[in-house]
């Protein structure tokens, strides 16, 4: 054991992936309910690994940046670093643990500024404590830009298939709808270009095990916390103890529900307001590439499909209109399809 990971067991997995045609396939799935004004609940969708499936019932909210309330859940943006964070994190535990360093102090702050329907100024920063060299910590970091399944999906092109459901408001005229009034708060609706400014700071536990807290918010001259507060870890076949979403996890679900917070608001501000949203994200992810087994398998989240099912009384036409239009208006989207430029560097 080295910080936590059974490097024995890694060279096992590597093993079986190796001999074994489809175990090194990870897919992973999110899905999403809009509860009403812009405040979606993500859950966690069974994970299979290979050959093995794994429960994975974990459920979070999600908020929009400008909820006013001083207990809001974390936003798209908050998650999408997180995921992004995380993943660059766990690259780092594990390639110290391979190199038999021993660490004691991992920090992976993550920022960025969303305006409009951009993310800039992604910034990873990586401060560690280990008993390495400098030579060793400089190879580390090389491998999180070759090996960190996040950070090469949001920093190179990438595809997300969509599949719309049109559900007329007739057919479920008896069934419990969400509030469709979509309501965003002053500042979304003010047309400002001023970007906000927000992250996270994601702190190594052991293992695969992280604690995420958000920082500050900053819009113009303004600044406010949160203290929304939550964890990361792995699932057991890799090497995790289940305990949390993982880094793949939420950045699905930032992109999922970024998407849906924008429907509700262009569905509101067109006059024609949703009844009831829920949708799901799915990717795959060929941990051979990850690993570095063979040389021509995509390290990126491959297949991406979201799945999204509305009422309303729009047609079909209209809905696929502001679906265009939503994802235009999504940072988190544009982020995960686009090359989104994302610095990466180790402070001290």
């Amino acid at each position: 054991m080295k910080n936590g990971i059974n490097v024995a067991a890694v060279s096992e997995l590597v093993h079986e992936i190796r001999k074994v045609p489809g175990e090194s396939e990870i897919f992973y799935g999110v899905d999403l309910e809009w509860l009403g004004g812009l405040t979606m609940d993500i859950r966690t969708k069974p994970l299979r690994f290979g050959s093995k499936r794994l429960g994975r019932d974990f459920s979070f909210r999600v908020s929009h940046h400008d909820d006013p309330s001083p207990e809001a859940a974390p936003t798209p943006a908050d998650y999408f670093t997180t995921g992004l964070g995380s993943c660059v994190a766990n690259i780092l535990v594990q390639g110290a643990s391979y190199k038999g360093m021993t660490i004691d102090k991992l920090q992976v702050d993550t920022v960025t500024q969303r305006s409009d329907g951009t993310l800039s100024g992604t910034a990873v920063t990586v401060k560690l404590e280990a008993d390495g060299s400098w030579l060793q910590y400089k190879q580390m970091m090389m491998n999180v830009a070759r090996f960190s399944p996040n950070y090469i999906t949001v920093t190179l092109p990438n595809r997300i298939d969509l599949t719309y459901r049109h559900v007329p408001s007739a057919f479920r005229k008896n069934g419990a709808a969400a509030n469709g009034d979509g309501h965003a708060p002053a500042t979304a609706q003010a047309g400002s270009n001023a970007p906000i400014h927000l992250g996270v700071d994601i702190a190594w536990r052991n293992a695969t095990q992280f604690d995420v807290s958000l920082r500050d918010r900053q819009y113009q001259d303004e600044r406010w916390s949160l203290p929304a507060r939550f964890s990361v870890d792995q699932p057991a076949p890799a090497l995790g103890l289940n305990e949390a979403p993982n880094p793949q996890e939420y950045l699905l679900a930032a992109v999922l529900s970024d998407l849906a917070q924008q429907l509700v608001i262009v569905c509101r501000e067109r006059g024609k307001p949703l009844r009831q949203l829920n949708a799901s994200m799915r990717c795959r992810l060929d941990m051979r590439g990850c690993f570095n087994i063979f040389d021509k398998s995509a390290v990126q989240l491959q297949d991406n499909h979201v799945e999204i099912a509305a009422v309303s009384d729009n047609s079909e036409e209209e809905m696929k209109d502001f679906l265009k239009q939503a994802q235009a208006a999504s940072a988190c989207w544009q982020g995960f399809v686009n090359a989104t430029p994302a610095s990466l560097d180790r402070a001290g």
